[in-house]
């Protein structure tokens, strides 16, 4: 048994060393995106009091590292969980306020980790990139975080005239209107 422990960390050793010597710089940099971008969002989710302290820093930094080497895992949705999580324990517990540039900045930090992290998860990391591939894709990526961000604003806007019920009136419609769109963009790809 200790001798196939041995093999398997060696082959793993030996198919990380062979990941270095072929690494390309299209694939690391796009990683290294990732990783940005997640300890930004960590960074913007927690509150001060949080990623002030070593160990707060120590957290942030492993889960901005993880979807960066692993964008084919579900680290990636738990980077976006724990972000969430963040937001929450900020605004419930730490009682800061909710702001709509801080919201705007999270939510497209988000986005872009994500969407790196989609991208990264596809590329080998040997591929060779031209650059228009990569702007290409961030130019995507800007065009729904800038639309999302004037949406946003717009409902931010639209909710400060409607107080009461009719908010919760308001919020369940929307949130039909989301179900329907989803069901009809899946029925129509499917």
């Amino acid at each position: 048994m200790i001798e196939e422990l041995t093999e398997y960390f060696q082959g793993r050793v030996n198919r990380a060393r062979d990941v270095i010597e072929r690494a390309s710089a299209g694939p690391v940099l796009i990683r290294l995106a990732v990783a940005v971008f997640a300890a930004l969002s960590m960074v913007l989710a927690f509150p001060s009091q949080v990623t002030g302290n070593l160990a707060g820093i120590a957290v942030a930094g492993v889960v901005a590292v993880l979807p960066a080497f692993l964008p084919r895992t579900r680290l990636v949705g738990l980077a976006v969980f724990l972000c969430a999580f963040g937001w929450l324990i900020g605004t419930i517990v730490y009682d800061q306020p909710v702001g709509v540039t801080r919201l705007i900045a999270l939510s497209t930090t988000l986005y872009l980790m994500h969407s790196l992290a989609a991208l990264a998860a596809v590329l080998p990391y040997d591929a060779v990139l031209s650059p228009g591939v990569l702007a290409g894709w961030l130019l995507r990526a800007a065009g729904v975080v800038a639309a999302s961000a004037i949406v946003s604003v717009l409902m931010l806007a639209a909710v400060k005239l409607v107080v009461g019920p009719a908010f919760l009136v308001a919020s369940l419609v929307g949130v039909v209107a989301v179900g329907l769109l989803v069901w009809l963009i899946a029925r129509r790809s499917a």
